[in-house]
């Protein structure tokens, strides 16, 4: 294997190394470790010199999930973004006073202490009563998503309502079109559809 040492001193050489993204990730750096190191975004180099070096894909798309789930909640609870909900788990925004676990009451996996699954596409799903209240991360900020392909990063978008290992294959899939097929599936399965 051969090795890549990157340096980033600056925010003009952080964003050229984000436009080199795709051409790290793909075949040609297949036998290539990578070695990041800069002043600028430390934490965000580290993670992506960590996700460039896992050479698995499931193992890498594991890892991109996690920390981008890690990163929202860290992020939610820096700026103290929760859905407000009373002890009977009933939301306490006046439009939603009857529908337990809030705007989740649709998803078929939630139950009366919340959400049991870690989906990186429901970390994204807010309602406009929250939206209005505070400022969600989106997909945009969180750079090392960059690391997903388009198709990818569509399913992120779309894929709400799942547990997190069937995220995890789909994503590692790829493909939007059985993704499409999938949805379809998954919206006749489910009985409480929005």
């Amino acid at each position: 294997m051969k090795q890549k040492n990157i340096q980033i001193n600056s925010e003009e050489e952080y964003q050229a190394f984000l436009k080199r993204i795709p051409m790290y990730r793909s075949v040609l750096c297949r036998f290539t470790t990578f070695a990041i190191s800069g002043t600028v975004h430390p934490e965000e180099l580290k993670d992506f010199e960590t996700a460039l070096n896992l050479k698995n894909r499931k193992r890498r798309i594991t890892f991109l999930h996690d920390r981008a789930c890690d990163i929202i909640d860290q992020y939610n609870a820096a700026n103290g973004i929760v859905c407000h909900y009373n002890s009977d788990g009933i939301c306490e925004d006046p439009k939603h006073q009857t529908r337990k676990n809030g705007c989740c009451c649709h998803c078929y996996l939630q139950t009366s202490q919340g959400c049991p699954s870690r989906n990186l596409s429901c970390k994204f799903y807010f309602c406009d009563h929250m939206c209005k209240k505070f400022r969600p991360l989106t997909m945009k900020d969180i750079e090392l998503l960059r690391m997903f392909t388009p198709s990818e990063r569509q399913i992120i978008k779309e894929n709400v309502f799942v547990k997190r290992e069937t995220s995890i294959g789909l994503l590692r899939l790829g493909s939007y079109l059985l993704f499409c097929v999938y949805s379809i599936v998954k919206f006749y399965r489910i009985k409480n559809v929005f």
